[in-house]
């Protein structure tokens, strides 16, 4: 009899517990490689999104096939969702120069800056009592791809300038 009501208080308990969480499906595509994880923050309203408030959820997932997913049942409302490819597993975004990221990283409803965060109705979406998808694309901060392609650059230019004084060394001992 006992084992009977248990059974049927923790049906009724997950019955109402699904009746109010909505759940959330993220995709994450985008990841040059399966080193290290994803990370995701996941934070409830505009106060979660300007640090108003504590973060709602923060979860690291394995990359696999450059891609990787998570969910979550959430309580019905609106969230936004930062995630990066924490390539090193250290926790943390690297932000080393002038505190912009070294790794790819992405927000809820594709929303992209360069440059400082993109405003909450931009990266907002609400959840309801069903799934909510999100698909978060992975990319690299245009100023940190751009001083990469400069100094591959300059190295590069350094080596060239390297073998043309290397060969005009040479000519100058057989002459």
């Amino acid at each position: 009899m006992k084992s009977a009501i248990r059974t049927v208080l923790l049906v009724g308990s997950l019955i109402s517990t699904d009746a109010v969480a909505g759940e959330i499906d993220l995709t994450m595509t985008g990841f040059s490689n399966d080193m290290g994880l994803a990370r995701i923050v996941l934070m409830e309203g505009i106060e979660g999104y300007t640090s108003a408030k504590p973060v709602t959820l923060t979860a690291s997932v394995p990359i696999e096939d450059g891609s990787a997913f998570w969910s979550a049942q959430v309580p019905p409302g609106t969230y936004a969702i930062i995630a990066h490819h924490d390539r090193d597993a250290n926790d943390e975004l690297n932000r080393p120069v002038f505190q912009l990221p070294l790794e790819p990283y992405g927000y809820s409803n594709g929303a992209w800056t360069s440059f400082g965060l993109p405003t909450f109705e931009e990266v907002a979406f609400d959840v309801g009592d069903g799934v909510s998808p999100q698909r978060v694309p992975m990319r690299l901060n245009a100023f940190v791809t751009l001083s990469q392609i400069v100094a591959a650059g300059a190295v590069a230019l350094a080596g060239l300038c390297a073998l043309v004084a290397i060969r005009r060394r040479r000519a100058a001992f057989h002459v």
